[in-house]
């Protein structure tokens, strides 16, 4: 899925989902109050390989335009919950931006569990 497809006078440009994923995973993961993502299938095979995989628990979703972020998150318990959830919609929305000069029309935090 492409998010952008812009002409320069040097060539175009194309924005992948799988970027905003990354960019979303890491802004997350340097939240305070984040234990960590919630590994789905996919990334779960893929770190049995030894690779890395950046977007785990993140879903991006963009249509006509509008991006739709769903974070899947375990939180530690010394935080209020409700605090870092908002923390975190609003560092990836800002990691977005900064990065790509692109806004987040939604950010979705799904609270998946909260670890001692």
């Amino acid at each position: 899925m492409i998010l952008q497809n812009q002409s320069t006078d040097l060539g175009t440009i194309e924005i992948s989902s799988e970027v905003i994923e990354v960019i979303s995973s890491i802004a997350v993961e340097e939240t305070k109050g984040v234990h960590s993502l919630q590994n789905n299938f996919a990334s779960g095979n893929i770190e049995k390989l030894g690779k890395k995989f950046r977007g785990r628990g993140v879903k991006v979703d963009v249509q006509e335009g509008t991006i739709h972020i769903a974070i899947y998150v375990v939180l530690s318990t010394d935080r209020n919950v409700h605090n870092v959830a908002e923390r975190i919609q609003q560092n990836v929305k800002q990691a977005v931006y900064n990065m790509l000069e692109v806004n987040v029309n939604e950010v979705n935090v799904h609270i998946v569990n909260i670890i001692k």
